[in-house]
């Protein structure tokens, strides 16, 4: 019998990739987005008659109530919704914020728990958490994105301990620069200009080894060699001032 996933974010980059991959093995997909036309572009180029499209705007409580409450428990869930944000301290406005962090942090931590006790009672299932590299690094200029991140790696991380002993796997993917549309529909065009090459991973990558490290049953992953390498250096001040080098508008 195949198996069903959950994915959203579904629509483009690492969602879009992790649907492809999935559908070569033949799950069932239930594919979360917030765009319409993204949605039906993905529908389209998917191909994939196991696939069902939904159109969903994740920063919304009632939006994960209402796919707790329609779509079956899955085999796995893929949290990967979400946006880029780029801002001084103080730049957001509350609305704004509250949004931002329901869409990345609250409502990922809801829809895991609208389900997890239906996985606990089939004694099986994975869920997958896409946080980021930031999580765990100073962001100048990218405070919030960093927090939120870094909140739902704290979670996932813990549940991953709770959940073992329930025969459920809970796996946070930490990526760094992932080749998507993601930075350009935040206004970030300058990234991909001043970035170099050897610090991007593409969405293929990053779908492999964290499905790789989930299946293993890893609380934990660092897509690409290059920032498994130079992750414990992040932090330090010479890292520091070549980041905000690197990322700062001409």
């Amino acid at each position: 019998m195949s198996k069903k996933a959950i994915i959203t974010g579904s629509s483009s980059g690492i969602g879009y990739q992790y649907a492809k991959y999935l559908s070569k093995q033949g799950w069932y997909l239930d594919l979360i987005s917030q765009d319409q036309k993204r949605s039906k572009n993905s529908e389209e180029n998917l191909s994939y008659e196991k696939a069902n499209f939904h159109v969903y705007d994740l920063g919304l409580k009632e939006s994960i109530n209402s796919i707790i409450n329609t779509i079956d428990v899955p085999d796995l869930i893929v949290a990967n919704a979400g946006i880029a944000i780029n801002g001084v301290i103080g730049e957001l406005n509350p609305d704004e914020k509250e949004y931002y962090y329901y869409l990345m942090c609250g409502g990922v931590i809801d829809l895991i728990e609208g389900y997890v006790p239906e996985m606990i009672k089939k004694g099986s299932g994975r869920i997958v958490i896409i946080s980021s590299i930031g999580a765990t690094t100073a962001m100048p200029k990218s405070s919030l994105y960093s927090s939120i991140k870094a909140g739902i790696h704290a979670y996932g991380r813990s549940i991953s301990s709770e959940l073992k002993n329930e025969n459920i796997s809970v796996t946070v993917s930490l990526p760094g620069y992932v080749r998507t549309n993601a930075h350009k529909r935040a206004g970030l065009n300058h990234l991909e200009r001043k970035v170099p090459n050897w610090m991007w991973v593409n969405p293929e990558q990053v779908v492999k080894e964290t499905e790789k490290a989930s299946l293993r049953g890893k609380s934990e992953i660092i897509p690409g060699s290059v920032y498994k390498l130079v992750r414990p250096f992040l932090n330090f001040k010479p890292a520091m001032r070549a980041w905000r080098n690197l990322t700062k508008r001409s």
